[in-house]
């Protein structure tokens, strides 16, 4: 089945190769040390992810699972309901049957999330370009081509939103951010944010990095041109939102202050001794507050070849000295895709007024 095609006013655009920013990424990886570099639980994944971008570069990346597979986005077509009586007949037939039902529920499922958040966030505005890279799950939501996993990441910053004020919320910072829908999710539900800071390891970053630049309305450095050594200053800038994209080993000359760090699910795929090298950059630049996912055992034992489970409990006793009041946030996520409650936490250096 062919991709659908963006229905909003921009056309889906294929993403940039860049072969030079993915070789100044993969030396720099390869001269810092090992806590800058892939641990056990991702070296697979990269290594396979560089086979892929050797082969076909980036081209219908947004499809390609030896791509995506790290990042659980992607997948199957998901086909819409026919026009014709007959089909539809057809078609109520084989939905019936339980694949079908499956790759037809997700992006129904996605219109009511959608709906049911816009009515709570009146203001939502969707991003232009969800679909850039080849997306094979796109659809349109009132006029504006959406992703379903896209909305999965809104419904969090939903949640994020109901209990912080957007006002307060004009930077944030994430390591491990996957291919940026996070980011876009922010976008879309709070008109203040000036700066995104993301950090993660190559080449995944070069994914999101692509991926981030072939989206309207943001100003994308990539972390080639923060290759000199000198401090990281984020600066907003008029009409767009400015997102500094930094390899890991970049953080550390990251200068603050930003508003809130975010962490979904990432931290637990890393070691100890990995998570609290992160958490001391963190605490050094983040004034107002701390937002995590994570399973709250961690990976079961040995996962990926990891040493030992990151626990939720860890996570949260790195940061809890400096955010000491400590929330979870049971919203739509919980509700909308079964997230669990327990597995969040909202950290904050002071106590949290609900917005109106």
């Amino acid at each position: 089945m062919q991709a659908a095609p963006a229905p909003d006013s921009v056309p889906a655009k294929d993403l940039a190769d860049d072969p030079a920013l993915l070789r100044f990424m993969m030396a720099g990886a390869d001269r810092r040390s090992a806590l800058f570099r892939p641990t056990a639980y991702w070296r697979a994944y990269c290594a396979r992810i560089m086979r892929e971008l050797d082969r076909a570069g980036l081209k219908g990346m947004r499809a390609n699972q030896r791509l995506l597979k790290g990042f659980a986005v992607g997948g199957v077509p998901q086909p819409e309901i026919p026009d014709a009586a007959w089909k539809r007949a057809a078609w109520a037939a084989l939905e019936k049957l339980p694949g079908i039902r499956q790759i037809a529920g997700c992006r129904q499922h996605a219109r009511l999330a959608l709906d049911e958040i816009a009515h709570a966030f009146p203001a939502m505005r969707i991003p232009a370009g969800l679909a850039n890279g080849g997306a094979d799950d796109a659809f349109d939501w009132r006029g504006n081509a959406v992703v379903p996993y896209f909305v999965m990441y809104l419904s969090r910053a939903a949640d994020f939103y109901s209990r912080v004020r957007a006002h307060e919320v004009q930077s944030i910072l994430e390591i491990g951010p996957g291919l940026g829908l996070n980011s876009l999710a922010h976008i879309a539900l709070n008109p203040e944010l000036r700066i995104i800071v993301n950090v993660d390891i190559p080449p995944v970053l070069y994914l999101s990095t692509q991926f981030l630049k072939s989206i309207e309305g943001l100003k994308v450095d990539d972390a080639r041109a923060m290759e000199a050594p000198s401090p990281i200053v984020p600066q907003p800038i008029d009409g767009a939102v400015h997102v500094y994209q930094l390899a890991a080993w970049q953080l550390p000359r990251l200068q603050g202050p930003i508003d809130f760090f975010l962490n979904a699910f990432s931290f637990q795929e890393m070691e100890h001794e990995v998570c609290g090298s992160y958490a001391a950059e963190i605490l050094r630049v983040v004034r107002r507050g701390v937002l995590l996912h994570s399973m709250i055992s961690g990976h079961k034992a040995g996962a990926g070849g990891q040493k030992a489970p990151v626990a939720l409990d860890f996570l949260e006793s790195l940061f809890k000295g400096k955010f000491p009041n400590i929330s979870r946030l049971d919203g739509f996520w919980p509700r909308l895709y079964e997230g669990d409650a327990a597995s969040t936490r909202l950290m904050t250096a002071s106590a949290l007024s609900v917005p109106d």
